[in-house]
């Protein structure tokens, strides 16, 4: 990739004209209070189960068949119930579609794929992450350093204990999408930003509303921790990959999908603020 200029700029965690009839979600909800962004689960879930499959059949293997081997049937249940949230797990939802599209792609970039529909969905989790990007690489963050954060972002939100049990989840999130390394002491890494990764978030930009050089630096793109410069550079790939295409003439930009999007999405976006 091509020469970087500064640093990424932190992203903002709330971006604006998110189009909800396409799968993104907004409010105070979170499986974070719960759960993780559980990629193990959802890898192996889409390694088995194939991409024409219906909500219903997702919904089955996860709690009829026990793909994902939990023990009790409320546990199937429940695990469904989260993937689902983080996921949708429905082909008829823009952003579950374009997950498995660009899964089927790109095997190194799955766990940011992952991450970025999983932020799309969990409030959350997308509002956090500026604050692990603010973490310098090969620095290390400790769960009581997050939950301090959590309480000044989100006073009256989380009682103390619950604080530190979420910001042990966002932690284990973070670690699997590549942002941490570490099993008990985490450290500050960058996670496999790809060109797939890249077109993933820069649809999502397109989808809320944004076009031209404002999809280089969105909030989408900022979660990836990329300079303006690196997008770019990981977009013309994107583009000679036939994953969306890319033009730059100066200071004008033209970005677009062609063949990805349906007509219900371009006018979804289209009318995105």
């Amino acid at each position: 990739m091509g020469e970087k200029v500064g640093r990424a700029k932190p992203p903002t965690g709330r971006p604006s004209g998110l189009p909800t009839s396409l799968g993104f979600r907004d409010g105070a909800a979170s499986v974070h209070t719960s759960r993780t962004m559980m990629l193990g689960e959802l890898t192996l879930l889409l390694g088995k189960v194939p991409a024409p499959a219906k909500a219903s059949d997702y919904a089955a293997a996860v709690v009829d068949d026990n793909l994902l081997g939990k023990p009790t049937q409320t546990t199937r249940k429940r695990t469904a119930q989260r993937l689902t949230e983080l996921y949708a797990l429905d082909p008829t939802c823009t952003l579950f579609r374009l997950l498995r599209h660009f899964w089927a792609t790109d095997q190194a970039g799955r766990p940011m794929l992952a991450y970025l529909t999983a932020a799309a969905r969990d409030p959350l989790l997308r509002e956090t992450t500026p604050f692990v990007l603010g973490v310098p690489d090969g620095q290390p963050l400790g769960p009581n350093e997050t939950a301090k954060h959590l309480g000044e972002t989100y006073p009256n939100r989380f009682q103390s204990s619950t604080a530190l049990a979420t910001a042990q989840r966002l932690a284990s999130s973070w670690t699997q999408a590549g942002y941490l390394r570490g099993k008990v002491k985490k450290v500050r890494t960058r996670p496999a930003a790809t060109a797939a990764v890249v077109a993933h978030a820069a649809v999502f930009g397109y989808l809320c509303g944004l076009r031209g050089r404002s999809l280089l630096d969105s909030t989408w793109t900022r979660l990836l921790g990329l300079t303006p410069s690196e997008v770019a550079d990981a977009m013309g790939e994107a583009s000679r990959q036939g994953w969306l295409s890319y033009k730059a003439a100066g200071s004008v930009v033209e970005v677009t999908f062609p063949g990805l999007l349906k007509p219900h999405e371009e006018d979804a976006a289209r009318d995105a603020d």
